[in-house]
């Protein structure tokens, strides 16, 4: 959800320079299932232009028509939106809708977190009473900082939604092919952070690779690994062994939580056994994040098929990942 929290941002700082009023709709609970979860935003302005989407569709219009009350009274609301008949889904959703005015140290905060990969959080303060009340509201949760929304108070007896907002999902890709590119543009469609990189022969810059937000051109020895994450998955796609080899021998042993080898599976083996065969001594662990022919088994034949494929898996593993070993959004009560 990272990406689109920041295309609220960006969405907000146009409207400032605009000088249009703009309010914050978050989902911050659900009763049974539902097409978007806690902790999904839009941004409507004033002249109900959106950023974002709660739903499919169907529950953004009533929700421009609910927040035309809190641009005329400035007072944050909470309503319910029953989609047992309208969205198609056994259950109910809770919508916060509050003034959006984040100052410019907050702003700051924000994109500085957000370029440093730093977490933070969002907290949510509400009911489930379908009222309107000034102790409603968003704080922002630093490291070292919190932003209080203007009505807080501590001696509430509100319920808190409490999100985590993550760095964003970073793919590093090592290649700079023409399947590289495809791959780099469905990754940035999905909100991915997309970093290429070619060996110190390669001869490409950013005006090659629109979509990215670098494009690095060094030897694989000489990676900082600061780039590799546990939010970070990597694909290599050089089409040079060689290239390749040197390029998984510097990355096997960092954090991140998917490797993927373009290629056949016996070009894998040999890949692999040459990485075996040096002095290093790794962690049997490690080959575990290591997936090669990279991508689903989809029949994939053109190199926008194969980005598919390979971002598909690497969701579905992230995806599993976040089921199994946290849940980056949780409601607490006071």
């Amino acid at each position: 959800m990272t990406h689109e929290f920041l295309k609220i941002i960006d969405s907000y700082k146009k409207a400032v320079k605009r000088n249009v009023q703009t309010v914050l709709a978050t989902i911050v609970y659900t009763e049974g299932s539902s097409y978007r979860k806690q902790g999904t935003r839009m941004l409507i302005d004033q002249y109900d232009n959106a950023t974002g989407a709660l739903s499919g569709g169907c529950v953004e219009q009533e929700v421009i028509r609910q927040s035309r009350t809190v641009f005329a009274s400035g007072c944050p609301k909470v309503f319910k939106y029953d989609g047992r008949y309208r969205l198609g889904c056994e259950g109910n959703i809770y919508i916060l809708i509050e003034l959006f005015t984040p100052n410019d140290e907050l702003i700051g905060f924000i994109e500085n977190a957000i370029e440093q990969r730093q977490s933070f959080h969002l907290i949510s303060s509400f009911t489930t009473d379908e009222i309107s009340h000034p102790s409603f509201g968003t704080s922002f949760e630093f490291k070292d900082s919190t932003f209080y929304h203007s009505n807080y108070n501590t001696n509430s007896n509100n319920q808190l939604f409490k999100q985590l907002i993550e760095p964003l999902n970073r793919l590093c890709i090592f290649g700079i092919e023409h399947d590289a590119e495809k791959l780099s543009q469905l990754a940035f469609f999905l909100g991915w952070e997309v970093i290429i990189i070619g060996s110190e022969f390669s001869t490409v810059n950013e005006s090659d690779f629109p979509f990215a937000k670098s494009v690095l051109t060094m030897r694989p020895e000489d990676l900082d690994q600061n780039l590799f994450c546990s939010n970070t998955a990597i694909m290599v796609m050089s089409h040079n062994y060689s290239k390749d080899l040197r390029f998984v021998l510097s990355i096997i042993s960092s954090k991140v939580r998917y490797i993927g080898l373009l290629g056949p599976v016996h070009r894998r083996e040999k890949l692999l056994n040459a990485v075996l065969e040096t002095d290093l001594n790794f962690d049997d662990a490690l080959f575990d994040k290591i997936h090669g022919p990279a991508g689903l088994s989809i029949g994939s034949k053109t190199p926008e098929e194969i980005a598919l494929s390979i971002m598909a898996e690497i969701t579905a593993i992230w995806r599993t990942d976040q089921k199994e070993h946290k849940n980056p959004s949780f409601s607490i009560s006071n």
